[in-house]
């Protein structure tokens, strides 16, 4: 079986790798984690991919000094019953931190959950990233901005 590089190519530029200004260090992906200062780039819908999971992303760009023009992309998956209502909360959440008040209009379909979503783009908000016990996956949480003191 030989290897579909067509098919990892598309996966990669899917996932929003840009060859004129990315990185391609292993490390790319991973940011420390910690708190983060980030802005909504985009938010787009992704999937199925080959396990028929769907996802939401919320592409965000780092301020932080030392990881200028790095992004970081918050998904948020539709997998199983289980998580999905976990994760409605959790897009919720997300809209409600970058100031856009969902309403239960906003999930008729993807399309619109979108839209609304994109009100959101040059919002910014804090970003907490933190490794599962298990160091499997780096869970990620949008929190309002601390108020300057």
């Amino acid at each position: 079986m030989g290897l579909n590089l067509k098919e990892m190519a598309a996966e990669i530029l899917n996932e929003g790798f840009d060859p004129r200004k990315d990185a391609v260090g292993g490390d790319f992906e991973d940011l420390p984690d910690g708190l983060y200062d980030g802005i909504l780039t985009d938010v787009k819908w992704q999937g199925p991919n080959d396990n028929g999971t769907e996802w939401l992303s919320f592409e965000f760009e780092i301020l932080n000094e030392g990881y200028e023009n790095r992004k970081y992309f918050g998904n948020v998956f539709f997998s199983n019953e289980k998580m999905m209502q976990l994760n409605l909360k959790r897009a919720m959440k997300t809209a409600a931190v970058l100031d856009v008040d969902l309403t239960i209009e906003d999930f008729e379909d993807t399309d619109q959950l979108i839209e609304a979503l994109q009100a959101a783009i040059g919002n910014q908000c804090m970003i907490e990233l933190k490794t599962n016990k298990k160091k499997t996956f780096q869970n990620w949480e949008a929190l309002e901005e601390a108020p300057f003191e």
